[in-house]
């Protein structure tokens, strides 16, 4: 049996904060053709973007265009190679693959219900409300609210506020302020200066697409 085969596919979703337009101009230039030739990738539904490679091939395939900025899924399909066992076992395959083909999927609008069969919901049966009123605004809807007896407040005639800004502490610690000594091999560098010596160089790893290419279905749905 030889190795299993994969297909990328892509639903038209993309990564979460991505700009569709910005992923359109990012994905062209990762293929070397125009976003207008792209369009019907990101029109909703199942497009495999490539088909029947193997697993090295296709997490290559993921990890670019997820970089790109597209939510990709890789899908399993049958190796040419592949040798049923017996008629049962095909008859088992063909379900599977049956199964398994969602090429007729598509999106539904926003808003709308997607329950096919939705459980109905019965309205309760509301009495006779015409006596009730609403309260204004501010109103104290409490009708038996806890009573908090005031304070007794002792006399205040002698009280005064200090003004804005004075020290109203009348015996607060006096911090005494450290001796520097001289350290006249120390300077103040500038506003904004890069005070790290040696810098860490972080390297972004973009893995190798130079053998990426496009599916030719883009051609036939163009065509």
């Amino acid at each position: 049996m030889s190795d299993e085969l994969f297909d990328v596919v892509f639903f038209g979703i993309l990564q979460a904060g991505k700009d569709k337009e910005t992923v359109m101009q990012n994905m062209a230039a990762l293929f070397k053709t125009e976003p207008a030739k792209l369009a019907p990738y990101f029109a909703g539904g199942r497009k495999v973007i490539k088909g029947k490679i193997n697993a090295e091939a296709a997490a290559k395939y993921q990890t670019a265009l997820e970089n790109v900025g597209l939510v990709i899924k890789l899908e399993p399909c049958e190796a040419a190679s592949q040798t049923p066992s017996s008629t049962s076992d095909n008859t088992d395959n063909d379900q599977a693959n049956s199964a398994a083909d969602n090429s007729g999927i598509t999106m539904a609008a926003v808003g709308a219900d997607v329950l096919e069969n939705p459980v109905p919901v019965i309205p309760q049966k509301i009495d006779d409300i015409s006596d009730l009123t609403m309260a204004e605004a501010g109103v104290d809807v409490i009708e038996n609210p806890v009573q908090i007896p005031a304070q007794k407040i002792e006399e205040l005639s002698d009280i005064t506020v200090a003004e804005l800004g004075a020290d109203v502490l009348e015996h607060h610690e006096e911090i005494v302020a450290p001796v520097i000594e001289e350290i006249p091999g120390i300077s103040i560098a500038e506003a904004g200066a890069d005070l790290s010596e040696s810098k860490i160089e972080i390297k972004a790893v973009i893995p190798d697409t130079s053998e990426l290419t496009l599916s030719d279905e883009i051609d036939k749905e163009n065509t």
